[in-house]
């Protein structure tokens, strides 16, 4: 019952015919946003105690309900998937990749533990070949070697050697949950996470180059985004990913034994879980210190944060179609990220 406020407001949304629902808002945020050098364009939502507190569409960044490049957070949902079949007894995060998928042919020894903190060494798909010069790899515009056959290359590491971002961690993880439960990525999202969830503007990305967002002073360059897969592929309203927080939150999407495993974190693994960051901040603004699972995505022209403050029942999500805006690193208690984290949970900025 917690959450039925939050799941009316969606639903209101949903309904045919029906002008979308007047959404609510936090002063101090607006505040905080009007404050943006030269502009803020994009959207910011915000869910607290279970139900949405704000949610507001600033310039270029169009209607506020509308459904948006979900980027790099994504892996988070192909986190959770993972993890149900580790609730299930299906899959073991110490298992190496090569007890689901015995062909795979490089770093086999890696756990579906180190792909999920990307400590697998395996290829960058981000650094590989560009020859048209246009600032995005050639292999996320549909040209030349398949993702597969790249993450098949030469791996960067041996597995466990150390942290190497990469997006064919989350390739090989969605190929692992295809062998295991005979669904594919697209299927598993549908039936798993947004058709329980009632997100009917979740979606994966078409299979053609799309240009959505200013790369700095220029359209960004054309993007294949359904070629990131579980990586990155993901589209979907900003309320729709709050309320798959909230529901991650609640306990209705995995076990609090594998979100507790999810969100362990500390300065051994340099605050990295599994698919996102954890780390203490203080909100100067009211003195609260708490923890904040953090996952950042940008594609393009287009930068996203979530965030979680599952000790305060707080989750935010801030989207931007401007790839220069300085958003801030979390961590550091500075910039625009943590100003509206304290706007959302002080009602003040700063």
């Amino acid at each position: 019952m917690r959450y039925l406020a939050g799941l009316l407001f969606l639903m209101m949304l949903a309904l045919p015919g029906r002008a979308a629902a007047i959404p609510p808002t936090v002063p101090a945020v607006l505040e905080r946003l009007a404050a943006v050098p030269d502009g803020f364009s994009g959207i910011v939502g915000a869910w607290r105690d279970g139900r949405p507190v704000h949610l507001s569409a600033h310039g270029e960044g169009g209607s506020s309900f509308r459904a948006v490049r979900w980027a790099s957070v994504t892996k988070s949902v192909t986190a959770v998937l993972v993890l149900q079949e580790v609730d299930a007894g299906r899959l073991s995060l110490d298992a190496p990749v090569s007890t689901y998928l015995p062909d795979w042919p490089v770093n086999g020894d890696a756990t579906l533990r180190q792909l999920l903190m990307h400590t697998s060494g395996l290829a960058d798909l981000s650094a590989t070949p560009d020859v048209d010069g246009d600032g995005m790899a050639d292999v996320y515009q549909g040209q030349g070697p398949g993702w597969r056959t790249l993450c098949e290359g030469p791996a960067r590491a041996p597995a466990g050697s150390g942290f190497t971002y990469n997006n064919c961690d989350y390739r090989v993880l969605g190929l692992v949950l295809e062998a295991v439960t005979g669904e594919d990525f697209e299927t598993l999202v549908r039936t798993r996470i947004s058709e329980p969830l009632g997100l009917r503007s979740v979606r994966l990305a078409a299979n053609e180059p799309v240009s959505e967002a200013i790369d700095g002073t220029r359209p960004e360059p054309l993007i294949d985004v359904s070629v990131y897969g579980p990586a990155g592929a993901l589209y979907g309203s900003v309320e729709a990913l709050l309320a798959f927080d909230q529901a991650l939150m609640d306990g209705r999407l995995i076990s609090d034994a594998a979100r507790a495993e999810m969100w362990k974190a500390g300065p051994e693994t340099g605050y990295g879980g599994l698919s996102v960051w954890v780390f203490p901040v203080t909100l100067t603004a009211c003195g609260v210190e708490t923890r904040v699972v953090e996952r950042q995505g940008a594609i393009g022209g287009v930068q996203v944060r979530n965030l979680i403050l599952p000790d305060l029942d707080v989750a935010v999500v801030l989207w931007t179609d401007q790839a220069t805006l300085d958003l801030g690193q979390t961590w550091s208690g500075e910039g625009l990220t943590i100003d509206l984290l304290a706007a959302v949970v002080c009602g003040q900025g700063g």
